[in-house]
């Protein structure tokens, strides 16, 4: 919740910053993010030491060190396979409104860069606040599960509000209506930690964002494609909410596969503690298993 707070934040401010620097030139926004990344590495290297203790650490395999080979150990772990379908589904619907929203908003609404900047912001900021005020005190109520299961329909009702939004106006009342769809994703990421064992934590975090890269590289193709496609004067019917139209079925899609894949890996206790089921029990165990095989393996 806390990294989410920080993302809803960033999506606010970076399309301001960027529209600020892209006033004295169409490349400063781009040495504006490099110098950002480099301040980001200086602040990671003096910042953030290693957590893990000796114990569970691994040595160093070159198999292990790409994108691919930290997606392929997660196989090794029980039902983390069905939870990574889910992240690459939900991710890949995400992926449309870096994508479009700007040539979306422009050719529907006719709005300018300062209000398609402002929309995007309204959109982070109303994330920010459900993952500070709302996930903290829903998640011990209902549970990872249910809080998870409920981000989902609440990000899929969105995208059907954005495809048919044919006014302005409307766009801003579809971010206020849904902006319970910051929900999904934090508890996501729980459900998934809560399948590998203490010594793959980095690991699976290595994975998702994998998966989350994969979505940035197919989404755009897929969506602007959507968007050119039934813009045009070939299209059988213009319809320039297609993109989001397409995103809503990757995200029923992936519904679907949380409700029947996913267990309720955890319930609620009568503290309002959350504690493991004997799903996450089991999955934990077969994870630590496999695991131990591994390190003696080696």
């Amino acid at each position: 919740g806390l990294i989410g707070i920080a993302f809803g934040t960033g999506f606010a401010l970076g399309p301001v910053l960027g529209g600020l620097l892209g006033e004295l030139g169409p490349r400063v926004p781009f040495y504006g993010a490099a110098a950002l990344s480099f301040v980001n590495f200086i602040l990671g290297v003096f910042l953030l030491p290693e957590t893990l203790d000796r114990a569970h650490r691994r040595r160093f395999e070159w198999k292990r060190a790409n994108p691919l080979g930290a997606l392929k150990q997660m196989r090794n772990y029980p039902g983390i396979g069905w939870v990574g379908l889910v992240f690459f589904l939900f991710w890949l619907a995400h992926s449309v409104y870096p994508s479009v929203w700007s040539f979306v908003s422009n050719y529907r609404y006719g709005w300018s860069e300062g209000q398609i900047g402002l929309s995007l912001g309204i959109f982070g900021i109303g994330g920010a606040f459900v993952m500070a005020v709302i996930l903290p005190r829903i998640v011990p109520r209902l549970g990872e599960w249910r809080t998870a299961a409920l981000g989902l329909a609440f990000t899929t009702l969105g995208a059907i509000g954005y495809a048919g939004a044919w006014q302005g106006w409307m766009i801003y009342a579809v971010i206020i209506a849904t902006a319970l769809e910051s929900l999904a994703d934090p508890p996501l990421r729980s459900i998934a930690a809560a399948h590998v064992p203490p010594s793959a934590q980095g690991e699976l975090q290595g994975a998702l964002t994998s998966i989350g890269s994969i979505t940035t590289i197919i989404g755009p193709l897929i969506f602007t494609q959507a968007f050119g496609y039934f813009t045009s004067p070939s299209a059988p019917v213009a319809f320039a909410g297609a993109p989001y139209a397409l995103a809503s079925c990757f995200l029923v899609g992936a519904l679907i596969v949380f409700l029947m894949k996913i267990p309720r890996n955890r319930a609620v206790g009568p503290q309002g503690m959350e504690a493991a089921g004997p799903v996450a029990i089991a999955a934990r165990e077969a994870a630590e298993a496999v695991e131990r095989s591994r390190v003696h393996g080696n």
